[in-house]
């Protein structure tokens, strides 16, 4: 029960664990958009971490507010969101390349 309310890397209680904005800090991510079948545009963005994948395409697509899904390593939210992505994962601790 105890390792459940540590972190397996640090061996810090969960609260005061840095682990993972570390690793969010040394995250490069790419942004970019593809244009799908009838027009319709896509935004990926690609280079976020395994592990950490499901959690962070979740706050996008809140953030957001639109759908999306994690396909092939990648997250896909539906429409352009270029510009609100470029504010919202520096605010997360991601570093932004495109």
């Amino acid at each position: 029960m105890a390792e459940d309310l540590t972190c397996s890397v640090c061996g810090l209680p969960k609260e005061l664990c840095l682990c993972e904005d570390v690793k969010r800090e040394q995250t490069t991510v790419t942004i970019r958009t593809e244009k799908r079948t009838y027009g319709k545009l896509v935004t990926i963005v690609e280079g976020v971490s395994a592990d950490m994948l499901k959690q962070v395409a979740s706050e996008l697509k809140k953030a957001c507010a639109t759908g999306g899904a994690v396909k092939n390593g990648t997250i896909e939210l539906q429409g352009d969101n270029v510009r609100k992505l470029n504010t919202i994962l520096p605010k997360k601790g991601f570093t932004v390349s495109q």
